[in-house]
């Protein structure tokens, strides 16, 4: 059946500050899709196979899952960005996107407390904090020296450097979903007194201070954006209050992108999600509510992710200048060509199934799935709950080993 050729919005380009244009206003959101190099944590074909069928499917700007700022924090299976990584595979990834005219943003992070236990026992964080709520997954957490997070702002520039050598049109600073950024921006996780932490401008200053390092290192015409939580939904935490203040802050710092998200591990509802009837969220489209709040202290373009699954309502967001383009994750691993129904107007909701598992078992249920994309294959809708049990069993043992290899070969670099 031929595609409609209806007009809309979604189909519109998008002028970023710095000069590079969006081809659309639909956006791929940063997901982990663990497809690294399990022994060396570097990209692999499987993972540019995956964007390449993305690309094939109507995506026209992918930020890419996340990208880690420093070894020995994050599972083996996420691609690290240092002095050791292989620029010729990030090369091979951007120039494939770009042989389809798709834009690629990379984003880069840090967990921070949110680094696997397995990876490492007592992760840093701007405070000595217990564990994360509601998961053995994570350690309780050492604070940081005011030295170390120097040197974790020089790492976020020099992937970033490193990024833009490789062809990339931009990075995005993960500065959302609890993870280290994040952490700094709030009052439950940053109890600091020195300069880093203290009221909402100390607490910003981490991310203003990686903003500005990212700029100093990179070409006026790299683009640089920053996803941050509408709000932690966490009592005492980083509120929609807080999120208006910063977005507005960086109109200053000469951010090309913000991407509006929210929650994290500790949320309610569990990781980066919300229950609906939160306050500023809704079943469609989470954080839309919230939105205004958030334009009405900047004019740096936005981008609004989560829970948007109806057409109609991504056009009227964007006509009424609420936000300037729209993010989806999960769409596309149930359907990697979403982005070209949305633009020709074929579909006016995206219908999903289901997850069947919660909690943290959704994450792995998905990686799955992204496995399974990357061999070609599509979506699996009867992956079970014991099969994936089964899998987290494998994977958690190819992950014990390949950390302790790596932590082998780090002793090593070290010397």
């Amino acid at each position: 059946m031929a595609r409609s050729t209806r007009t809309t919005i979604l189909a519109e380009p998008l002028a970023l500050p710095c000069g590079l244009v969006l081809p659309n206003r639909l956006v791929k959101a940063a997901m982990a899709e663990g497809l690294a190099d399990p022994w060396t944590s570097e990209v692999t074909p499987a993972l540019v196979r995956l964007y390449e069928r993305w690309a094939d499917g109507g995506s026209g700007t992918l930020i890419t899952g996340v990208l880690s700022v420093q070894r020995g924090t994050e599972d083996s299976v996420i691609p690290v960005i240092d002095d050791r990584t292989d620029t010729d595979r990030l090369r091979q990834w951007a120039d494939v996107m770009h042989r389809r005219d798709v834009r690629l943003l990379g984003q880069i992070q840090h967990p921070g407390r949110q680094a696997p236990v397995y990876v490492t026992r007592h992760p840093v964080a701007p405070s000595a904090l217990p564990p994360v709520r509601g998961s053995r997954l994570f350690g309780s957490s050492r604070s940081l020296t005011s030295p170390q997070v120097r040197d974790l702002i020089e790492r976020f520039a020099a992937a970033a450097a490193m990024l833009e050598q490789a062809g990339f049109d931009g990075v995005e600073l993960h500065a959302a979903h609890g993870y280290l950024i994040g952490q700094f921006l709030s009052p439950e996780t940053n109890r600091r007194t020195d300069e880093w932490g203290g009221d909402l401008a100390a607490r910003s200053r981490f991310l203003v201070e990686v903003i500005r390092a990212v700029r100093d290192r990179v070409e006026p015409t790299f683009a640089v954006a920053v996803k941050i939580n509408a709000s932690d939904f966490r009592p005492g935490g980083f509120d929609v209050d807080d999120s208006a203040h910063v977005v507005g802050m960086l109109g200053d710092e000469r951010v090309d992108l913000i991407e509006i998200s929210g929650g994290t591990y500790e949320s309610a509802s569990g990781a980066f999600g919300v229950q609906p009837g939160e306050v500023g969220t809704s079943a469609d489209a989470y954080f839309a509510a919230m939105a205004p709040r958030l334009r009405a202290t900047t004019g740096v373009p936005l981008v609004l992710t989560g829970g948007l699954r109806s057409r109609p309502l991504m056009e009227s967001l964007i006509q009424d200048g609420t936000v300037d383009a729209i993010g989806l994750g999960r769409p596309l691993i149930e359907r990697v060509d979403v982005m070209a129904d949305l633009l020709s107007g074929t579909v006016d909701h995206i219908d999903l199934t289901p997850c069947p598992v919660t909690g943290m078992q959704v994450l792995p249920w998905w990686t799955n799935q992204f496995r399974r994309l990357a061999d070609g294959r599509d979506f699996d809708p009867d992956y079970s709950t014991a099969r994936l049990q089964r899998d987290m069993a494998r994977g958690l043992m190819w992950q014990l080993a390949a950390t302790a290899r790596r932590n082998t070969v780090d002793r090593l670099h070290r010397g």
